[in-house]
């Protein structure tokens, strides 16, 4: 087995993912702008993903990252039986994949996305220490359970997306875990004061889980009872013909608009315009789109289900209000939070800090930089 080389200060990086750019969500941005802060700190990083659509490249050099993808047979997303969500033989390749690279020696230190799972057990015992995996999100079905207790055994450090899934998987697993959010370059936001600002905005993937009709039914009412400005939809995703179609069919119809995509500048100017960000998900890790509401001084209203990791984010950092699962509570929340914009505001803009990626890459540097001194001694 042939030994790392000695790079001096600069660390060599294996992240494994599921999924990364031009895949769009969650995960997807984390693995890629940590990615990318890490290299700008003078890193070198290899993402292995699989190929989610045809046509990518088996390698290319994004921003410095070099991206790997295999199997890249292109129909990981789109499989045989729609109910599968994914195409399983994919995940079994990966994960032998993943196995090999990590039995060729090659990297300081290996970061997992929690995402497709198998591939975790697949690492080989010799890189335990020097291996981590990031949990985005906490699932409640039964056999996700058991895996959530029994994979952060099975390498060296565990890393989360929030204090809550933290705090969930030290519980379930009795092992450490520390926390990477999903971070933000800080600088890139501005914050206009509320006088500025009018109507309530969602930006993100328009997907089923992220229950769309509970925030314009809520929208109707708190519009029947004096709130001012419009709803706004940001994003496009599977879901957008239903909820265009639950969009014509409130109340208030004249008042929501569905803009589809948008890119960075528009959504830094929808952020600094809007007076509240609707986040009414079923289930979330840590939405990034929490963290640039926050950078902007834009207090969050989302709703309290049980995998909704939203809620625990908004809680810890006291950027908005966390109401009930229906319509009426909802219309409540969005009330509250015009109540009492000046105080989440001001308490979203004072979390930016630890939410900025020059924060989240030192944190994990030094970790590597740990573990990398352990094994040399």
């Amino acid at each position: 087995m042939p030994s790392r080389p000695d790079h001096g200060s600069a660390l060599r990086f294996g992240f494994l993912t599921e999924l990364y750019h031009p895949s769009v969500g969650g995960q997807e941005v984390f693995f890629q702008e940590l990615a990318e802060a890490m290299v700008r700190r003078g890193h070198h990083v290899d993402v292995h993903c699989i190929g989610h659509q045809p046509g990518l490249a088996d390698t290319e050099v994004v921003n410095g990252v070099h991206v790997r993808r295999h199997p890249n047979g292109g129909h990981y997303k789109t499989p045989k039986l729609a109910d599968m969500r994914r195409n399983w033989s994919d995940i079994v390749k990966y994960s032998a994949g993943v196995r090999r690279l990590a039995t060729w020696n090659r990297y300081d230190f290996f970061l997992l996305n929690q995402w497709p799972l198998m591939h975790v057990p697949a690492l080989p015992a010799a890189v335990k220490s020097r291996s981590a995996v990031h949990w985005c999100e906490i699932r409640e079905d039964r056999l996700l359970r058991v895996l959530q207790a029994q994979l952060p055994k099975r390498v060296g450090m565990n890393f989360a997306v929030s204090e809550a899934v933290a705090a969930s998987i030290r519980q379930q697993s009795r092992q450490d875990c520390g926390v990477l959010p999903s971070g933000i370059e800080s600088r890139r936001y501005r914050s206009a004061p509320k006088a500025e600002r009018s109507g309530v905005l969602y930006v993100g993937r328009l997907a089923p889980h992220k229950n769309l009709p509970l925030l314009i039914d809520a929208f109707a009412l708190a519009a029947e009872r004096g709130f001012a400005g419009d709803l706004v939809i940001a994003g496009d995703g599977p879901a957008r013909a239903d909820i265009e179609s639950s969009a014509r069919q409130s109340p208030v119809a004249d008042r929501v608009r569905v803009l589809g995509p948008v890119d960075e500048a528009q959504k830094i100017d929808l952020l600094s315009r809007s007076a509240i960000l609707g986040m009414p998900s079923r289930r979330e890790g840590f939405p990034r789109v929490i963290a640039e509401a926050m950078a902007s001084g834009l207090p969050v209203v989302t709703a309290d289900f049980t995998e909704n990791g939203a809620r625990d984010v908004v809680r810890q950092f006291g950027a908005g209000v966390v109401c009930g699962t229906e319509p009426a509570e909802f219309a409540d929340g969005l009330h509250e939070a015009e109540a009492q914009w000046d105080r989440f505001s001001r308490a979203g803009l004072a979390g930016t800090d630890s939410l900025d990626w020059s924060r989240i890459a030192t944190t994990l540097e030094e970790h590597a930089r740990a573990v990398t001194r352990r094994n040399q001694r």
